[in-house]
């Protein structure tokens, strides 16, 4: 099997294959999307079982312990409800496809549903969905020594030809050619393949497939790239829903998070208003007469011209996902150049997404206040994201972001100057520190950047020395701040 302990890296590659290669790498995916289906179904069945248990309920009701979670742990094991006990399942499912699908493939597939369903028995979601003839799909493999491999260029899947089959059926053969001047993929190739992933997807209308090779190793270092040379350089981050201060000795900054992802909303509310009239024209027995959708399960027509409009939509957001990914790439590379000891506050950004529990008023027009949050600002901007993609990189260096105590240390409240904690509301964005005027997310980076090594409180001493450079580069980003094109920032200073 794979070796989880060694350092890892993805390298993505396209395929360029000829059209009966590509049928047959389509009917291969199809047996997949109907494994992984069953695996889904299976594991749904078991996950009711389990929930209806009289001993499992009244074990939910315990105050949590060693000992009740042991007990519940065996319950699930009962009722086959793990993922060992999917793996078991899609043995005799996979036998019937064994010509097509590997027996660690179909491991992995069940892996997967087994993982989608756990998040709905914890909680985590609210619901599963099985993959339908358009979604995008990948299967991967354990290991890179049989089935779904790599090797000399070429990615191999299903069984090789012999004697007496010199070209099976289901045999592929697909070659990997990077460009020559890509040097990355070209040293990436060098390194030992763990296992290999095999995607499609749909890019601009067109299906197209990828292979992502996982290779052994750290990924090789861009000739562009900057490496730090003291890596105890500090690095404070206070980042926020659609925006991130960054603080350390040489620069003072707030960025905003994926500027490039600016999505055209009226363009997808045109899009989405034409697929909801579209729906309702061909359906008008799944309404009521005041419009609102029936309850229970319905039988949906679309019109050729309502799967246009949701193809145009899907490539919107395919858009809008890769350049947040590439903003989020660079943003980090900018700021592990910085510093690699990075240190940040805990944030649970799901708490903040949910709406609001509490029904208020408007102090002057005494209106009701709207309860949504922050839950499209965190679709798009993806804060947690970046917080994986700085953490990824950091351990190809040896390190991880250090996350400080969020109640113990209350950056947002602290003052390094009296020692004392002040709350504030959420509007004012500004502290009074001494004679200083300090913006808010700058000054908590900056105490941040500046906790003890045990993260749970500030070290005021270290702050005292560091203050009077913290001022300068401070009033030098407020001034860029106040001459800045995004609104967004300029909101941070008014």
């Amino acid at each position: 099997m794979a070796r989880k302990n060694t350092p890892t890296y993805t390298i993505e590659l396209p395929l360029h294959i000829p059209i009966w290669q590509q049928h047959r790498l389509e009917k291969k995916f199809k047996i997949a999307r109907n494994v992984y289906n069953s695996c889904l179904g299976e594991a749904l069945k078991r996950h009711k079982r389990v929930k209806a248990d009289q001993t499992y309920r009244d074990l939910l009701r315990e105050p949590e312990s060693k000992e009740r979670n042991k007990q519940l742990s065996d319950v699930r094991k009962a009722y086959g409800f793990t993922e060992y006990g999917l793996h078991d399942f899609v043995k005799p499912v996979q036998a019937k496809f064994k010509e097509n699908i590997g027996s660690l493939e179909a491991q992995k597939l069940a892996t997967r549903a087994f993982q989608a369903v756990e998040k709905l028995h914890f909680g985590k979601a609210k619901k599963v969905h099985f993959k339908t003839f358009n979604d995008d799909i990948s299967v991967e493999n354990k290991l890179n020594t049989r089935g779904l491999r790599y090797a000399n260029g070429h990615i191999l899947w299903g069984d090789k030809p012999t004697k007496k089959r010199p070209k099976p059926k289901n045999w592929l053969c697909m070659p990997v050619s990077p460009k020559a001047s890509d040097e990355y993929a070209q040293r990436a190739l060098m390194d030992k393949t763990k296992y290999v992933r095999i995607l499609k997807r749909e890019v601009r209308g067109k299906v197209r497939y990828f292979v992502q090779l996982i290779q052994e190793g750290y990924p090789p270092i861009k000739r562009n790239q900057k490496v730090v040379d003291d890596k105890t350089k500090r690095v404070g981050l206070d980042i926020g829903t659609s925006t991130i201060a960054i603080s350390s000795k040489e620069t003072v900054q707030l960025r905003e998070l994926a500027p490039e992802c600016d999505p055209d909303e009226k363009k997808l509310r045109r899009i989405q208003r034409a697929m909801d009239r579209s729906k309702r024209a061909t359906n008008p027995h799944n309404y009521h007469d005041n419009g609102v959708t029936k309850k229970g399960k319905m039988t949906w027509v679309f019109s050729n011209r309502y799967l246009q409009l949701r193809r145009e939509r899907k490539e919107l957001y395919r858009k809008i996902a890769v350049a947040r990914k590439m903003s989020h790439e660079k943003l980090a590379n900018e700021i592990l150049e910085l510093g690699l000891d990075v240190r940040v506050e805990t944030m649970r950004f799901q708490s903040l997404q949910k709406r609001s529990k509490k029904t208020t008023r408007h102090n002057k027009n005494g209106k009701m206040n709207s309860k949504k949050r922050f839950g499209k600002s965190i679709a798009r901007r993806a804060p947690a994201m970046l917080l994986s993609i700085m953490d990824r990189k950091l351990k190809y260096h040896g390190h991880s972001i250090k996350k400080i105590d969020t109640y113990a240390v209350k950056a947002s409240q602290f003052n390094h100057l009296s020692g004392k904690n002040m709350k504030k509301q959420l509007s004012d964005r500004w502290n009074d520190v001494g004679e200083c005027r300090i913006q808010r997310d700058l000054y908590s980076a900056f105490l941040i950047g500046h906790t003890d090594e045990k993260l749970e409180s500030i070290d005021v001493d270290l702050c005292k020395d560091e203050w009077d450079n913290f001022v300068q580069l401070h009033q030098q980003e407020i001034a860029r701040l106040k001459q800045s094109s995004s609104q967004t920032l300029r909101w941070f200073v008014t």
